[in-house]
């Protein structure tokens, strides 16, 4: 009897020191014999803790952006995952958690294996798309026009400009290739680059010719009688002047001829200066006759002028243009490269003082831009913290759910609850410092259009100075 009692009470002793098994769960010594089935439960758990020697937990930016999100959670909205008011508890995926880890408990009893399975099972999906976001974030900074003016030379010893009116040629020889680039694609740009420029203070027109029919004999008419004015004289707008340029091109004959009386007809009756730009590569196609509508159109005030930049032209076309040029009280100018043309159209207009000071008045826009980028920010820099803070979250409930069901020791617990709070200041940290980087960036952003700025206005007043 003695014997007996005192063995029982042995037994209990020692059952009371073993953490407490689930219901579902099984445990078993290498010395048991296993039970039918035993041994496929053992491989499944052994092949997930396989599975999660594997798995890393972050310890840098780079690493917590790659975490993959957890297996039960992995489709939680990423509104949700980074809003600042998380769900609390493991919701309708709790029971499934807890039969996996206590596969993993009922094997070993290591904290960071258990640690790397809720990470596995419940880890936050939002790390990598937060981290971005931020790390891409732009602020598209307010920057006034600012125009460049070059080489300060009249033409013909002709003053201020008054109207420009730029004239395009866009028959089929513009298709050609010059240095491995389209000429109609090289002279759009040189016109517009010129439009930005001269625009900053002077109404601008851009008119066209060439571009319409093809440059068969049928549609000869229909080439040479078609001129069009894509951009109205007015002030200069990059967008709308850039569209306009845009949708040219090049098709057909070359009627100079009569895109120099369209811009006659056009200035009818001005009485301010007008000077005419043609960019074209190549002498009159469509039987009219260039000099004379130049000198027409010169020879109704004194101010006018027609200037033309042959744009790869052959002996026989500069020779032709050049006529056209000097009967239209202009001059010829020859670009027989890129860098030719690009240079080709002197910039002799200078903002004045007032339009100067503008430039650097206008960059009050970045007040209300910077509370903007500000707010943008912070939110931005909250869901990597609101996503380590839903995680810390569900990682507790699954801690204490797993400790209440006897899984765990006090001890590991106390241990799996150290690297919970690890992972969560690791989020805390890298938001933080990315959310000061990215204001640092954000700012000498800012401070580039300001110096651009700052530096431009320099060089303009002393442009000025100098011509007085």
């Amino acid at each position: 009897m003695i014997i007996l009692v005192g063995g029982c009470s042995g037994k209990k002793v020692e059952d009371e020191t073993k953490p407490a098994a689930r219901p579902d769960s099984s445990e078993s010594s290498l010395a048991e014999e296993e039970k039918p089935g035993e041994g496929e439960n053992r491989k499944a758990s052994e092949m997930d803790l396989s599975e999660l020697e594997r798995i890393k937990i972050p310890e840098t930016k780079e690493e917590l952006a790659a975490q993959p999100g957890g297996i039960l959670t992995n489709d939680i909205p990423f509104e949700e995952e980074t809003n600042m008011w998380p769900k609390i508890g493991l919701g309708d995926y709790k029971e499934e958690l807890l039969d996996k880890l206590g596969e993993v408990t009922g094997t070993v009893q290591d904290p960071e294996t258990i640690f790397k399975a809720m990470q596995y099972y419940i880890g936050s999906s939002a790390f990598g798309r937060a981290i971005k976001e931020l790390e891409d974030y732009k602020m598209d900074w307010y920057e006034p026009f600012l125009p460049e003016p070059e080489e300060l030379e009249s033409h013909k010893g002709q003053g201020d400009p008054g109207k420009v009116l730029i004239l395009l040629d866009a028959s089929s020889s513009m298709l050609l290739d010059i240095e491995g680039k389209q000429k109609m694609d090289v002279a759009k740009s040189a016109a517009t680059r010129f439009a930005n420029t001269i625009g900053g203070t002077h109404d601008v027109s851009l008119i066209v010719y060439g571009h319409a029919g093809t440059q068969n004999d049928e549609d000869k008419e229909l080439s040479c009688t078609t001129i069009d004015e894509v951009y109205p004289l007015q002030p200069f707008d990059p967008k709308k002047f850039t569209e306009a340029v845009d949708g040219v091109e090049a098709k057909g004959w070359t009627p100079i001829a009569n895109a120099i009386k369209k811009a006659r007809e056009n200035m009818s009756g001005s009485k301010q200066p007008v000077t005419l730009y043609i960019i074209s590569d190549g002498a009159e196609t469509c039987n009219g006759d260039p000099s004379a509508e130049a000198k027409a159109f010169a020879d109704e005030d004194k101010r006018r002028a027609v200037n033309i930049i042959g744009f790869d032209v052959d002996t026989s076309g500069e020779s032709s243009l050049k006529k056209v040029a000097a009967a239209g009280n202009g001059e010829y100018i020859s670009a027989k490269t890129i860098e030719e043309l690009n240079g080709s159209i002197e910039k002799k207009w200078v903002p004045s003082f007032l339009e100067v000071m503008s430039k650097s008045n206008e960059l009050i826009k970045h007040w209300g831009q910077s509370y903007d980028s500000l707010t943008a920010v912070n939110s931005l820099k909250s869901h990597i913290y609101n996503a380590g803070v839903a995680e810390k979250n569900r990682y507790y409930s699954a801690l204490n759910s797993i400790r209440g069901e006897g899984m765990i020791t006090p001890e590991i617990y106390e241990e799996i609850k150290k690297l919970i709070e690890k992972k969560a200041d690791l989020s805390l940290e890298i938001s933080k410092d990315m959310q000061t980087k990215k204001h640092d960036e954000l700012e000498a952003d800012r401070q580039a259009v300001i110096h651009r700025v700052n530096e431009w206005s320099e060089r303009m007043n002393k442009i000025r100075n100098s011509q007085k």
